[in-house]
This record gives C-alpha cells, sequence and structure tokens, in this order.
C-alpha cells in the first residue's frame, strides 16, 4: 500500500497545468478553496487508478491506438481553459466579490484530470508493481493510497498557493496571479500539441 501512496505524490508532484490551477486557486481563495480544488483533481485520480488497476489490460490498447487524438484534444482542451481563464481576467469591472461555490472549485480540476486519459496509462504502467490480482477489495485500497499521494501533494500545492496570495494582497496581487496561472496553463496546452504534432 505504501507503494500506491509514493507513486500518487510522484505522479502528482509533477508541476503542470492541475498544479497551477490548484496553486491559483489557493493564492485568489486560500488554503480551504484550493484543497477543495485540489479534491477535484484527487477524485479524477481515484477512479482512474481504480480503473487500471481493474481492467488496465483491456483499456490500453484503445488509448495506445488513440493516443495522437488523445494528445491533440487535451492539449486543446488545455489552451482554450488558459485563454478563458485569461480572458476573464482582463475584462474590465470588478471581479465578484462572493466566493465560489464548492462545487465551482472541485469540478475544473476534476474534469480537466479526468478528461486527459492518459493518466490510466501511467496508473496502469504501475500495476505490476501491486498485489492486485484481479481482486476488487485490493484495488479499492491502493487506489485509495495513490489518491491519498495525489491529496498530499494537491493540498500542499494549495498551501503554497495561499502563502503567495498573502504575500501579494489586493485586486492586483489577484490578478497577477491569476493571469500566471491561466498564462502557465495555456502554454502546457502549446507544448503539448507541438510534442504531439
Amino acid at each position: 500500500m505504501w507503494k500506491a501512496f509514493v507513486f500518487g505524490v510522484i505522479v502528482s508532484g509533477t508541476v503542470g497545468p492541475i498544479a497551477l490551477l490548484i496553486f491559483g486557486t489557493g493564492a485568489r481563495q486560500g488554503l480551504a478553496a484550493g484543497s477543495v480544488a485540489a479534491f477535484g483533481a484527487v477524485f479524477a485520480d481515484f477512479l482512474y487508478a481504480l480503473a487500471a488497476f481493474l481492467l488496465g489490460a483491456l483499456i490500453l490498447p484503445f488509448l495506445a491506438g488513440n493516443r495522437f487524438a488523445i494528445d491533440v484534444g487535451c492539449a486543446l482542451l488545455l489552451m482554450g481553459f488558459g485563454a478563458w481563464m485569461a480572458v476573464a481576467q482582463l475584462r474590465p469591472g470588478p471581479p465578484p466579490e462572493a466566493p465560489r461555490p464548492a462545487a465551482r472549485l472541485f469540478l475544473p480540476t476534476f474534469l480537466l484530470t479526468f478528461l486527459n486519459p492518459m493518466t490510466l496509462v501511467i496508473f496502469a504502467g504501475f500495476v505490476p508493481q501491486l498485489p492486485v490480482a484481479g481482486s476488487l477489495g485490493m484495488a479499492a485500497v491502493l487506489a485509495l493510497a495513490l489518491a491519498a499521494g495525489s491529496a498530499a501533494v494537491g493540498v500542499g500545492f494549495a498551501g503554497a498557493g495561499a502563502a503567495i496570495g498573502k504575500a501579494m494582497p489586493g485586486e492586483r496581487g489577484r490578478r497577477a496571479i491569476s493571469l500566471a496561472t491561466a498564462a502557465g496553463i495555456f502554454a502546457f496546452g502549446v507544448y503539448g500539441l507541438v510534442g504531439a504534432l
């Protein structure tokens, strides 16, 4: 079980678009909000880990055969999401003061993580090191351990964002962090598109 936890930490510890989104949410709205966003990614990781541990051998050939389309689609999704975030920050007028509902913090990271099925490939590649053996119970326990590792890293990103947000208070700081987050997500999309082509 500790292997699954450590693997979750390693996979989630990579600074990518999801980490930036969690970091930006924490910077704008604090640790609690950033943690809710992080758990969106954690839930997607759990679902993919569970699927990989149970069905990886059946699903992998389909994903491998459609990798180009999946990579391009994910890259375009990141570029679109980053552009949408930037446009929202550059619109004139003050942003709404009310905090966003938890579901609106959870869903973006869940969807961005879940809409990249290559995560399943990464998790499925880890299966031979685990004592899954087709057991639903063991697969669920190991998927939870992996999700716990992912959660530890996600909350860490949220905490780092919250610390930066406190260091850069006010509307200008919030906008700067949001624009930097949007630019980073867009850049990851461009990088992914170039790599796919």
